[in-house]
């Protein structure tokens, strides 16, 4: 009896030591990879803001050693999710365990992925709203499993740039128009339309076409269909949008 009840005690410690959660502002991140040195500068992505004038700057505190105090701000590590950026690239997304006797939050990102890291840059006529969703998937590879996640950002005046692009591990939806519950157009899948070296230019006819692509090809989050309904309403709210073109380039 006296055993078994030790090792009650045992399990239930142990349980709630892995369910410890913290609410701080305080972040430390350990950076892993053979290049983790050479980082100069490094950012957190923190619960998806992909804004780049919401991202958080690291100060180095050592060799592959990072952190960052957000003052008034503050995360709860059973919630929140990070990713990184870096001179380097993008790292896959985290949870960040907590450090209940320093009431730190404590990250560790491999650093950075492996493939081609693009900054794509896109520009639409005339000027309108445009935001981006990027849907991460974890990064093969990693030292320690990341977790999917999603990231996102808005612009107001039709230009917009999105950093560090990993086309082997995330999917990158722009949308046109203003920003709702519901996003007035469908999202264009940048994966498949990004070139390297040009320019490519999608007039009206060619974003419906390439919607409807996406949606002959299942990725809509939908079963795969050529529904001449769903072609109508994407060349009427782009004509409501008074959409003429947009421009897609990667940029260094």
């Amino acid at each position: 009896m006296i055993r078994i009840a030790k090792t009650f005690v045992c399990v239930l410690l142990a349980a709630t030591a892995a369910q410890a959660q913290i609410t701080t502002s305080h972040v430390k991140v350990l950076v892993t990879g053979r290049h983790c040195g050479d980082l100069k500068n490094v950012f957190l992505v923190i619960n998806g803001d992909d804004r780049e004038d919401g991202w958080v700057k690291l100060t180095s505190v050592g060799a592959c050693r990072w952190e960052a105090d957000l003052g008034d701000g503050t995360i709860s590590t059973s919630v929140a999710r990070f990713s990184l950026r870096a001179d380097l690239g993008r790292s896959g997304c985290q949870k960040a365990a907590a450090n209940e006797a320093d009431l730190t939050a404590n990250l560790e990102f491999s650093c950075c992925a492996a493939g081609p890291s693009r900054n794509v840059r896109v520009k639409v006529e005339p000027p309108m709203p445009v935001s981006y969703i990027r849907d991460v998937r974890p990064f093969a590879g990693d030292r320690k499993p990341g977790i999917p996640c999603r990231e996102r950002a808005m612009f107001a005046e039709g230009l917009a740039s999105i950093g560090n692009t990993q086309f082997g591990s995330e999917n990158v939806n722009l949308f046109l128009g203003a920003v709702g519950p519901k996003p007035q157009m469908p999202g264009l899948l940048l994966n498949d339309i990004v070139v390297d070296g040009g320019v490519r230019v999608l007039s009206r006819d060619g974003v419906v076409y390439r919607l409807t692509v996406q949606r002959a090809q299942g990725k809509m989050r939908s079963a795969p269909t050529l529904s001449s309904n769903a072609i109508s309403i994407d060349i009427k709210k782009l004509g409501e949008l008074k959409f003429e073109r947009a421009e897609i380039e990667v940029i260094k």
